[in-house]
């Protein structure tokens, strides 16, 4: 893998995202595929009549953790004040508009009035990587609001007598969702270590042992499995979800060093290693390949070199192909479309700054090696 290549796709990336869809006060929003309707259909209509101003920036807070988490990583790897700054901005952005409560309003309008476990992950983890590079003591309190909110008022759903699963919405059911609980064990992780207190790991051990039992033979962990509160279904958009649920169990064992964590981790990395074509693009579920959806493929990749350089397996040589084919399709001007081949002839051509931070952090992860 060409890693120099990686640090130079991630900094011609980073640059079109700051001159793009940085705000003023410097969070970062833009258009997104979003849920429902629009993921759907009107998307493609947005696609093809890119000349018209489209109004639609919408405030991610997985967006904003992903900026704040490249610009950490870029501050640390080039010593240039400027990243950290960028990701103090943001930051702070996002903790004034935390409620009193704890959580964070979703920005979709088909979700509104939901309280959703991922943003509410991604908001707090946005709070802690602030602190990590300020020691400001408000975010940290910030983080740890969302703690007890998630705990008191999210909630769980036991999977069986000592396994259990965090619930997707706050206020609406819906079944186990495995890729809500990787992200919440990060989370009680990250926010253990910030504020050097274990009990802050105290729901991750049944949570991973949920993950550990729900986990198929092949590796896969489910999409969402039946309960009270919502039917199942084992295989959506299996690697892209899956290569997610790796990167996020990966941050949680660095702290943790749950052996638990590490088998799963281990049945992961052998399912994603069979996630992308021979031409490099990451399959877009386990029955199909097409359509592509380019930040897919920088998930895949980035995780089977984590799941490499932890010594999980040797899968540098897949992980270089799903990196030599991003490469291959960033733009000129550092973006990237969004997907390829969708109901066979469309294409989504629009720029999506949410998915391309993960793009951007995915690169960094193909550029770590050098820069370790």
């Amino acid at each position: 893998m060409d890693t120099g290549a990686c640090r130079d796709a991630a900094l011609r990336l980073h640059e079109y995202l700051s001159d793009r869809f940085v705000q003023d006060d410097g969070s970062i929003a833009g258009p997104d595929p979003g849920v429902s309707l629009n993921l759907r259909l009107t998307r493609f209509v947005k696609s093809y009549l890119r000349a018209i101003p489209w109004r639609d920036r919408l405030y991610y807070l997985q967006a904003q953790a992903y900026w704040i988490w490249n610009n950490a990583v870029l501050a640390d790897i080039t010593t240039d004040r400027n990243y950290a700054d960028a990701a103090l901005r943001c930051a702070s952005v996002v903790a004034s508009r935390q409620t009193d409560e704890g959580w964070w309003h979703y920005p979709q309008a088909e979700w509104k009035n939901r309280v959703a476990t991922v943003e509410g992950c991604f908001g707090a983890l946005c709070l802690l990587m602030g602190f990590n590079l300020s020691l400001d003591q408000r975010l940290l309190d910030g983080a740890i609001k969302w703690h007890d909110y998630m705990v008191e008022k999210v909630g769980f759903q036991d999977y069986d007598s000592n396994s259990k699963a965090i619930n997707y919405f706050s206020n609406v059911g819906r079944g186990l969702v495995p890729n809500n609980s990787t992200l919440a064990v990060w989370f009680g992780a990250a926010l253990a270590k910030a504020a050097d207190e274990e009990k802050y790991l105290e729901h991750c051990p049944a949570m991973v042992r949920f993950l550990a039992r729900c986990q198929t033979d092949e590796g896969e962990l489910p999409y969402v499995l039946k309960s009270e509160h919502g039917p199942g279904r084992v295989h959506y958009l299996c690697f892209q979800y899956n290569a997610f649920q790796f990167l996020d169990l990966y941050e949680y064992y660095l702290i943790s060093k749950d052996d638990l964590a590490w088998q799963v981790m281990q049945g992961l990395a052998g399912f994603l290693s069979s996630g992308l074509t021979e031409a490099g693009d990451a399959r877009h579920d386990c029955e199909v390949d097409n359509p592509v959806i380019h930040y897919f493929t920088a998930a895949v990749s980035a995780a089977l070199t984590r799941a490499s350089q932890i010594g999980l397996g040797d899968y540098r040589s897949v992980a270089a192909r799903g990196y030599d084919r991003l490469l291959g399709v960033q733009k000129a001007d550092g973006g990237f479309d969004y997907s390829l081949g969708d109901y066979g002839i469309l294409s989504d051509r629009r720029s999506y700054p949410r998915n391309q931070a993960m793009i951007l952090r995915h690169l960094l992860v193909g550029a770590s090696e050098e820069w370790q």
